[in-house]
């Protein structure tokens, strides 16, 4: 629109979603537009935009394809789905980050956006799924329920992250998905537990907010949410992912918060958990054992240690969940029970380990196994076995 004189030119942008202050974008610019839509499973029709710089419309096809496979996942998985009429990427070579959530208006670097197979490698077109899909999966998890203070930042995104990896493992291939993960936090992640920058995943204070934005407040915390889920299970993870919503939408909150939903919907006690949120360092599980043939019997022995790390001299144990499978000598899955325990057996069970020392004994062990420990990488810990 002009004004009466025609010296100024002006837009009015209508838009009626409430979002945090810091989610507010704009974008002015010479932009090429492609365009889609998406219908939600409620049967509303979002329209889809991804904005880029001239002559780059013919790599936007696939990070499209990615925003429309992460809607349809969110409400598969979750039961989330897209709020908003309008839904747009602006992607820029010279944005200073990878991505940001900004509500209804992610501002992306190119580097995830643009794709075309003659230029772009297996590895780019993987990113581009989990990076467009973190940005859409903030729409709820960052956006709509949003940090109390940025000491809370793995509030948004440990979680956002785990639902990009479970986006990612689904989409792709979940073993390799997994190994890779794995592979990035014992490269990244663990060093930073290890030397002189070691932080809690929720720090207690900063110099300076840029140093916020770590593998541990983002990957180790992605751990931390999944090691919840693998305590309690899918479906007790999903009725607390509920509930999250249902009591926090609209709402600024805290860790504790995401740990109360979790605690409420499975019955479980997360308050010796909470050491994950607020100690640094990476735990160390040292593992012994010992098969008694006559009682038929198999015995495992955990003790946990963590490190000093800077401002924690001494460390509380933590709670870790140990995955552990025992493998007979025709290299098949043994059904495991522990001593005293009516469940039903299962080639999996996950251990809580609490306490500086414990020891776990399984029942109807006939014959010598080999253990198979921390299964999925099931706690972000190192692991000596003897």
């Amino acid at each position: 629109e002009a004004d009466s004189e025609g010296h100024r030119h002006w837009v009015r942008w209508q838009d009626p979603f409430p979002k945090p202050c810091y989610l507010f974008a704009l974008v002015a610019a010479k932009l090429d537009v492609l365009r889609d839509t998406y219908q939600t499973a409620s049967g509303r029709t979002v329209q889809l935009a991804i904005y880029v710089e001239p002559g780059k419309l013919d790599q936007c096809p696939h990070a499209m394809a990615a925003l429309k496979k992460s809607m349809a996942w969110d409400e598969r998985t979750f039961g989330l789905e897209c709020d908003l009429d309008h839904y747009m990427i602006v992607a820029v070579g010279d944005f200073n980050m990878g991505a940001m959530e900004n509500k209804g208006l992610n501002i992306f670097n190119t580097k995830y956006v643009l794709a075309r197979a003659d230029v772009a490698t297996d590895t780019d077109f993987e990113n581009i799924d989990r990076v467009v899909g973190h940005e859409y999966f903030h729409n709820w998890t960052g956006n709509r329920v949003t940090c109390r203070d940025w000491f809370q930042l793995s509030l948004k995104e440990g979680l956002t992250v785990f639902r990009d990896q479970e986006f990612g493992a689904d989409v792709h291939n979940r073993a390799v998905a997994r190994i890779r993960e794995v592979r990035g936090l014992r490269g990244a992640q663990f060093p930073e537990d290890a030397g002189p920058m070691a932080h809690p995943v929720r720090p207690a204070a900063y110099q300076e907010i840029n140093n916020f934005y770590t593998a541990t407040a983002y990957e180790k915390g992605a751990e931390v949410v999944r090691m919840i889920r693998t305590l309690i299970g899918k479906e007790a993870f999903r009725r607390g992912m509920d509930l999250y919503f249902e009591r926090h939408d609209g709402q600024a909150v805290r860790c504790e918060d995401f740990v109360a939903a979790m605690a409420d919907a499975s019955g479980r006690d997360f308050t010796q958990f909470m050491a994950w949120y607020n100690q640094a360092g990476t735990p160390h599980v040292a593992a012994q054992s010992r098969h008694d043939a006559a009682a038929g019997q198999y015995h495992l022995t955990l003790t946990q240690s963590c490190a000093p790390s800077p401002g924690q001299a001494e460390k509380q144990p933590y709670h870790i969940p140990v995955a552990v499978g025992l493998v007979g000598p025709d290299g098949k899955d043994l059904p495991l029970r522990l001593a005293g325990s009516n469940a039903a057996p299962a080639t999996t069970l996950v251990l809580s380990l609490t306490q500086p020392t414990q020891e776990f004994v399984f029942d109807a062990i006939t014959v010598a196994p080999t253990p198979s420990l921390l299964r999925n990488f099931s706690a972000p810990v190192v692991l000596d076995f003897d």
